[in-house]
């Protein structure tokens, strides 16, 4: 039986179709919902470190501080669509690894399933990139649902 679901979000058209996927799930099993976007705080040091990044001045905070701004909106997004489908939500914006941290979220909250979008990346991209579905389905210890993107 399916009780809790989280579902996992970062705005991408992957994802929301994730979250569509989760309402539906949600309605189906009567199931609590519970929407999470985590905010990758390594991505602007990673994006910006280079041969130079001595001289530049970046302020990691301000880049943090939009992706949250970002972040918000999304969860606001999944609110607004859980909302009119009937379906109560609670919503969590974490930072850290979006792979550790929605495993744990899940563990925390007692999720009976994990909802969440692929880019379908494939080989070097994927070595280098990393995946979060993959990273997600190999360690959870719970059910998790893979959205694919659609070509």
């Amino acid at each position: 039986m399916i009780s809790t679901i989280l579902v996992a979000t970062d705005g991408s058209e992957t994802s929301s179709a994730a979250v569509d996927a989760a309402i539906g799930e949600a309605a189906v099993h009567r199931a609590n919902l519970h929407v999470l976007c985590v905010v990758d705080s390594s991505i602007p040091q990673s994006t910006m470190a280079g041969p130079q990044s001595d001289v530049l001045d970046v302020n990691y905070q301000i880049i943090t501080d939009v992706l949250t701004t970002e972040a918000k909106l999304v969860l606001e997004a999944a609110s607004v669509s859980a909302e009119k489908a009937g379906i109560p939500v609670h919503l969590y914006l974490e930072y850290g690894d979006p792979r550790r941290v929605i495993i744990a979220t899940a563990e925390e909250i007692g999720a009976d399933l994990i909802v969440l979008g692929s880019t379908g990346r494939t080989g070097l991209e994927a070595l280098l990139l990393g995946s979060v579905s993959s990273a997600v389905v190999t360690h959870a210890k719970i059910s998790t649902m893979i959205i694919r993107r659609r070509d």
